[in-house]
């Protein structure tokens, strides 16, 4: 590993700035970078990335040489290992030759990586294996994504390029720190020794502490209680001038603000007295711990009070006059929390991290604009199943390169950490090319989609209609979830967490609008509401803080913080019961 990461010609980590709070230069020209103008800053950046930025754009002219090419380097370097043995890599020539290899999900990866994790070698993968990336958002047993330096230089090459184009959109990014929320350091460890933890951990190097530039001690971010770790968060951050603003999902910059408006006094507070706020269940000893590098910031305390003085909240641009914008995933449930986001970041970019996984990263965002990014075809090797095909059962997949304007797919992919012919299970829509390389926004995984009389309505369906019901009769809420109710006619019910209690006509406007927006979004559930086999959406309103307890329980139950998403659609109405309990 460490032999694969010295060859690399550019800065080591340039990439992670966000992801994995490390800087773009070394410490000592920090500083020095910070005076320079934005236009400077956007032309270092061209030219610091110039070597993936060509890659990157020879990719694009020629997407099947790139593929064919890493497919060829994956299967020489692992035609040793069982599963290459057992598959006869040695033998296979070409992309249409690797086509005999089964189409697989985790579940049948599983054995063979529990193998690796008992400490056997040459398994999966030829290449050492330093680092498990755990996978969040799944039940039972977690995946472990085996890391090898080759596969963090396939992830890595995407993120260069995104980071040029980061610099492009936002030139002000390096003005200021990075506020990023971490998860954990390193979990644990195998039983063969080696090390597990979020992706983002392995993308520093697998060290406990990869970076001295976040504002934010990280064990901040191991703090037990929920609420806690989000207010010394802000406590640390407040402090410092703060450029950017990043989160994997755009729920947690939301939840932030929150904190930022509900705890402004507690925080002008304890900006003028140096101090940490009793209320914060943090205990004596991490308080010890933390204590000195607690700072006084008169200048930020006033600032928090004139804010809530002025308009009654606390915004962001409010206490970081030099935040030059937002970086968080734009896909998928996405827009629901982007336009809470909106009105707290006036006039400021937001720009999508890009089609990402434990298992890979698969494209890169060009600009600030929507969700969507260009396949990085010299990166992982991409392919793509047709969704409806999908459906109903076919496996067949089609290459990159041959994907086709407008059509939805579900994404296969083979990378250096030991997956062939991977199903990630997530639904991208090819929405355009750059060159000949498809451009891609996720929609929805596969499996998060509900259909009780053949409607088949999509977590995005259900995010588009909830955002535009409360934008028309004027609610805003702090989360939402939708499930089906088996009653006579079937019907959707509707939970959702409002700032303010709603009263019985607000609520039946809100239920009745999101009904029909549901019905504008999926013209199946149109038909099947009015041929009467389902019966009206109903309205369940949730108690304060919900969502939030929801979060927290699942990072007790061991879900990285910073990965959890908000349940906007299930099968099942047990989870609108979950979401409803109070402890």
């Amino acid at each position: 590993m460490v032999r694969g990461m010295a060859e690399r010609k550019e800065l080591p980590d340039v990439e992670d700035v966000v992801g994995a709070g490390v800087g773009l230069l070394a410490r000592g020209a920090l500083a020095l970078v910070r005076l320079l103008p934005p236009p400077a800053i956007a032309g270092g950046a061209r030219l610091l990335f110039s070597k993936s930025w060509r890659q990157f754009e020879a990719a694009c002219a020629d997407p099947r040489a790139a593929q064919e090419a890493r497919l060829a380097a994956i299967l020489a370097r692992n035609a040793g290992t069982a599963f290459g043995k057992e598959h006869g890599f040695d033998g296979i020539r070409g992309y249409d030759g690797y086509r005999k290899v089964p189409v697989r999900g985790w579940t049948e990866f599983a054995p063979w990586v529990r193998r690796m994790l008992g400490g056997e070698r040459d398994v999966l993968c030829a290449e050492d294996v330093f680092f498990y990336a755990r996978s969040s958002g799944t039940t039972g047993e977690p995946k472990s994504i085996p890391v090898t330096a080759g596969y963090l230089e396939e992830f890595r090459h995407p993120r260069r390029v995104w980071m040029r184009q980061v610099a492009q959109a936002m030139p002000g990014l390096m003005r200021g720190h990075v506020l990023t929320v971490h998860s954990p350091s390193i979990e644990g460890r195998s039983q063969g020794g080696v090390p597990y933890g979020s992706i983002t951990v392995a993308m520093g190097g697998a060290r406990e502490d990869p970076t001295g530039f976040d504002p934010v001690p990280r064990r901040v971010f191991k703090l037990p209680d929920f609420q806690a770790r989000y207010y010394t968060a802000l406590r640390f951050a407040l402090q410092v001038p703060v450029s950017i603003m990043a989160a994997i999902n755009p729920s947690t910059l939301v939840l932030l603000c929150q904190v930022l408006r509900d705890r402004a006094e507690e925080l002008a507070r304890d900006l003028e007295a140096g101090t940490l706020w009793d209320g914060a269940r943090v205990s004596d000893e991490e308080r010890a711990l933390l204590r000195p590098r607690l700072r006084r910031s008169p200048r930020t305390a006033r600032a928090l009070r004139e804010a809530m003085q002025q308009r009654g909240l606390v915004r962001p641009v409010d206490v970081w006059p030099m935040l030059a914008g937002a970086l968080c995933w734009k896909g998928g449930s996405a827009p629901f929390y982007l336009e809470q986001l909106a009105p707290l970041l006036p006039g400021l970019p937001v720009m999508d991290y890009g089609y990402a996984a434990s298992e890979g990263c698969f494209t890169v965002p060009m600009d600030a604009g929507a969700g969507q990014g260009v396949a990085a075809a010299a990166g992982h090797v991409m392919e793509l199943i047709p969704w409806q095909p999908y459906e109903a059962g076919s496996r067949e997949a089609v290459p990159l390169w041959e994907a086709r304007q407008g059509e939805r797919y579900v994404v296969v992919i083979t990378g250096s950490h030991g997956l062939y012919r991977y199903d990630m299970q997530d639904v991208v829509e090819v929405t355009g090319f750059r060159g000949k390389a498809p451009v891609l926004a996720f929609h929805h995984k596969t499996g998060n989609m509900v259909s009780v009389t053949g409607e088949k309505v999509a977590e995005s369906h259900v995010v588009e209609a909830v955002t535009r019901a409360c934008g028309q009769v004027g609610v805003r809420t702090r989360g939402f979830a939708v499930a089906p109710e088996l009653v006579n006619p079937p019907r959707f019910v509707l939970a959702v967490e409002p700032e303010a209690a709603l009263d019985p006509a607000a609520a039946e406007r809100l239920v009745t609008a999101a009904d029909g927006a549901l019905q504008d979004a999926n013209l199946e559930y149109r038909a099947k509401r009015e041929s009467l086999r389902l019966g009206p959406m109903v309205l369940r309103q949730l108690p304060a803080g919900a969502f939030e307890r929801h979060r927290a329980r699942r990072v007790a139950a061991g879900a990285p913080d910073a990965h959890v998403k908000p349940p906007h659609l299930s099968r099942q109405l047990s989870v609108l019961d979950e979401l409803g309990r109070e402890t």
